[in-house]
């Protein structure tokens, strides 16, 4: 009679959940189980909550093993929900993948990782599984198809939504308030892209004038330029417009057209000038 496997090592319980190796560790890695220490993985108390130990063996060293009921886990496998990709949950969210990917890093529920994303805890909390391409090995996230009824993320995408106040100032995301609908799109897009950014900062030249946004990194100035303005308001982008070139400033100018294709337009604008976006 065959002996019944009591436990699993990482890498088997990663072939019994249809995963790869790597992708099994940074899962476990991702809800706290496991933490790599020098060269060695090893079992936080979580992990051994979880039914985690350790096994000897004269080929591979000291490893970890679990218990074979944890392939039933709810954080590993929850067969109730059907999980997606940004991609997939952009196109219910009426976003793409990037837009998706930024405002659950914006939650805090993902963060970057080597030209992907890592789940964090709080993202483990609401339902993420850890994943990676099975050619590059770049980490991604998918999610549970719930997660888009999340009313953290609801008021995100509510906050996103151009404003139809008629108050003299709109409020974004992070809190900066401006002048029109064009620019808390322009806010809200650096925002969630992770440019640190300034709003309303004066310029350093000897005649008084500010600038719509201002990135301190580039030293670099963004004006949006709102056609429907009044005469005056005109007048003032124009006399700015010409302090700029007077004074070799560095400065982006976006019109109401570049705000349909924002995400392309000034990321591809800021990265050509050394400005890498999330």
């Amino acid at each position: 009679m065959t002996e019944e496997v009591q436990s699993l090592s990482t890498s088997a319980l990663a072939k019994k959940l249809g995963k790869t190796s790597r992708q099994m560790f940074a899962e476990l890695e991702a809800l706290g189980w496991i933490v790599r220490e020098e060269e060695q993985w090893t079992l936080t108390a979580k992990g051994r909550f979880e039914g985690g130990d350790y096994q000897e063996s004269k080929r591979f060293g000291t490893y970890v093993v679990w218990p074979a009921s944890v392939i039933q886990h709810r954080a590993l496998v929850n067969p109730d929900s059907q999980l997606l990709s940004a991609t997939a949950l952009g196109k219910q969210l009426g976003y793409s993948a990037v837009q998706v990917n930024r405002l659950f890093n914006e939650l805090g529920w993902i963060e970057p990782h080597i030209k992907g994303w890592r789940l964090t805890k709080i993202g483990i909390h609401v339902g993420g599984r850890q994943a990676e391409d099975a050619r590059s090995g770049v980490p991604y996230v998918l999610w549970p198809d719930t997660v888009a009824e999340h009313p953290a993320l609801l008021q995100v995408i509510a906050s996103l939504a151009v404003s139809e106040t008629t108050d003299k100032e709109i409020c974004c995301l992070d809190g900066h308030r401006v002048a029109s609908k064009g620019m808390q799109q322009i806010d809200n897009w650096l925002y969630c892209a992770g440019v640190v950014h300034a709003c309303g900062r004066r310029l350093p030249t000897d005649e008084e004038a500010y600038c719509d946004f201002y990135i301190p990194s580039a030293h670099l100035y963004i004006e949006y330029w709102d056609e429907l303005g009044s005469a005056g308001y005109l007048a003032e982008k124009m006399r700015r417009k010409e302090l700029y070139q007077r004074y070799d400033l560095r400065m982006i100018e976006l019109s109401a057209d570049d705000l349909d294709e924002i995400d392309d337009v000034l990321a591809r604008r800021l990265l050509k000038l050394g400005i890498e976006t999330l």
